[in-house]
């Protein structure tokens, strides 16, 4: 039995003090794990987009290896050639003569119609063009320059090598969160081709997210160097040879292989479309207004994001055309850039093509001068033009070597 007066017993509960401390103690700890846990989450979707990437290589590199080492292009080699007189002429009279049996252009998946299943393709220069440019013969058949082939290494044609599922989750970046987001209603479908509003609007199929585009483009984006002739890219001031619109040449089309490389550890070949890494603005771009990206709803549900180039801070999961996949600093290629055209008085472009003669009116904001793959805007002072313009198509590059 205990004896002892009231007095003597102990307090058993926390005082205030107590109770405050730990607390603060909780919060401290809280404000280190949690940055912590989120930069690891980041980290590993950065690793899952590494790996993503690296079997999208696989499967176009499978692809060019069974098409006898052609590097992987919806357009026929002889295209530039199938309008009245040989090469010249627009690419949508060339698509029109066009003899052969297949149907041209990005094959984007089966869809079940009232008259049963058909496969679905993005035809026209949209769908056979590499990349649609904003002057010349080798437009948009839709008024969208900059799109094209390069922006589907999930065309129905690779995808053969991926399940035969062009919306195969390796397709898109983890962190690419504005497409993914809209295509969470294809879930619910059974085709291999999931519709937009613009493919309910062309073929009367049942819609499953808002888009000016037939079809969902990949996460990764093919560099059109690698889809064309060089000659489309060239610079050489010396030798008066400057860029040519590919249905001039008569092999225009003709895509080079990737053994063609003159620099495959400083060539990209794949590359993050989107700017998913270190992102410092908002996930839709803010300044897209009068261009096509926000005409008819917008790319994905009225939102277009940033594109890889539009920031120093940007750094795109890339693979080379060595095959190797790295983090591709814009910082570097700029001042890569920037180092080889203060380094040559013949060269006033340095590893990209900012006055490429078909650039016309940059993404239609109206200015021609905006030059490359733009949208005329930029958070900031860095405008890489590598991977789409690269002087020199396949035998130039987008950086230099590694110190």
């Amino acid at each position: 039995m205990n004896n002892k007066p009231l007095s003597q017993h102990k307090a058993t509960g926390f005082t205030i003090v107590e109770l405050l401390v730990v607390i603060s103690i909780i919060a401290l700890l809280v404000g280190i794990l949690v940055p912590a846990v989120q930069k690891a989450r980041d980290s590993a979707k950065t690793t899952q987009s590494k790996s993503n990437i690296h079997q999208v290589m696989i499967a176009l590199a499978n692809k060019q290896a069974d098409d006898n080492d052609r590097h992987f292009s919806p357009a026929p080699d002889n295209i530039s050639r199938q309008n009245t007189g040989g090469i010249g002429g627009t690419l949508e009279t060339a698509i029109d003569n066009y003899g052969g049996s297949d149907v041209l252009g990005i094959e984007l998946g089966v869809m079940h119609t009232g008259n049963g299943a058909a496969v679905a393709y993005i035809s026209g220069g949209d769908g056979v063009a590499p990349f649609c440019f904003g002057e010349g013969e080798t437009i948009s058949s839709s008024g969208k320059p900059g799109y094209g082939a390069w922006r589907y290494p999930n065309a129905g044609q690779i995808a053969a090598y991926m399940n035969n599922a062009p919306l195969h989750p390796t397709f898109f970046a983890p962190k690419d969160s504005i497409p993914l987001a809209a295509l969470e209603g294809c879930d619910s479908t059974s085709n291999t081709f999931c519709a937009s509003t613009a493919a309910q609007d062309r073929w009367g199929v049942t819609s499953y997210y808002t888009s000016n585009m037939l079809g969902a483009p990949s996460s990764y984006c093919i560099s059109p160097a690698m889809m064309y002739d060089p000659a489309v890219y060239q610079w050489d001031m010396l030798q008066g040879k400057l860029p040519q619109d590919p249905m001039n040449l008569p092999r225009g089309f003709k895509p080079p292989s990737t053994s063609q490389a003159k620099y495959p550890s400083q060539k990209t070949w794949l590359m993050e479309h989107n700017w998913l890494q270190n992102v410092d603005n908002n996930e839709c771009g803010i300044n897209w207004g009068g261009t096509w990206f926000m005409q008819n709803g917008g790319c994905w549900d009225g939102c277009e994001p940033e594109h890889f180039n539009a920031g120093r801070n940007s750094e795109p999961v890339t693979v080379m055309a060595d095959g190797s996949t790295i983090l591709f600093k814009m910082i570097d290629g700029e001042r890569d850039s920037d180092v080889v055209e203060s380094g040559d008085i013949y060269n006033n472009q340095g590893l990209g093509l900012w006055d490429h003669p078909l650039n016309g009116q940059a993404m239609g904001t109206g200015n021609a001068r905006a030059g490359g793959y733009y949208a005329g805007y930029a958070t900031d002072w860095v405008h890489f033009v590598g991977h789409v313009y690269t002087m020199d198509g396949i035998r130039g590059r987008d950086k230099l070597a590694d110190k």
